[in-house]
């Protein structure tokens, strides 16, 4: 009987302790603050993974920049055009509504060896799959480029 009793309080012993020392999720799973959500996209973005930039801008996103308006496809396209080298974020502030979080930042980056230097708004909602971009916006910094 004690022998059944040892084998028992062992196993849940062991079942407790993988639980109780877990790693807490990390990457898009574990992503819970405004900064680290842009960090998240940008640094796909200069990773070029596609398929996860892709999955986290919205079907009906919306952006303005220095262009003009432009939709997802416009967005995605407009992305892959030059390599994104080098990307830094400052000055970043949330601001959560609901399921939604506002972010702003100041984004500098080197495009193909083309550095701006921009003030960013992009808007982000919490889905079941995950969050995902619905607007964003880039205004151009009169100064600039990444020393």
């Amino acid at each position: 009987m004690s022998g059944k009793l040892a084998v028992i309080l062992l196993l849940l012993a062991s079942t407790v302790a993988c639980n109780m020392w877990s790693k807490p999720a990390s990457g898009w799973t574990g992503a819970t603050g405004g900064e680290q959500i842009e960090q998240l996209f940008w640094k796909d973005v200069q990773a070029r993974n596609w398929t996860e930039v892709d999955r986290h801008v919205g079907g009906a996103f919306a952006g303005a920049g220095p262009g003009g308006i432009f939709d997802r496809a416009a967005f995605l396209s407009d992305l892959q055009k030059a390599p994104l080298a080098e990307f830094s974020l400052s000055e970043c502030s949330s601001r959560l509504n609901g399921a939604d979080i506002v972010i702003t930042c100041t984004l500098r980056a080197n495009w193909g060896g083309t550095s701006t230097s921009s003030a960013t708004l992009s808007v982000w909602q919490q889905l079941k799959k995950g969050w995902v971009m619905v607007a964003h916006s880039e205004s151009r910094l009169a100064s600039s480029p990444m020393s």
